[in-house]
């Protein structure tokens, strides 16, 4: 009767250790494509100048509007 408890212990110990390292260890994935950034930058009226620095859409400054 121990042993069985022990060995359930165990187990269910190892099915844990398992779950949590299995989804710890999966780098998180990009929250939007290029392409997404490129459409939403335009949207709102940017310029997208992610060919120079990835993932950079610019803006132009209210003071500098003509």
């Amino acid at each position: 009767m121990t042993t069985r408890k022990i060995l359930l212990g165990a187990l269910l110990a190892a099915g844990a250790c398992g779950l949590f390292t299995a989804c710890s260890s999966l780098p998180p994935g990009p929250t939007y494509t290029d392409d997404e950034l490129r459409a939403i930058c335009e949207r709102r009226g940017g310029w997208w100048r992610g060919e120079v620095i990835a993932g950079y859409c610019e803006f132009q400054s209210a003071s500098f509007a003509p």
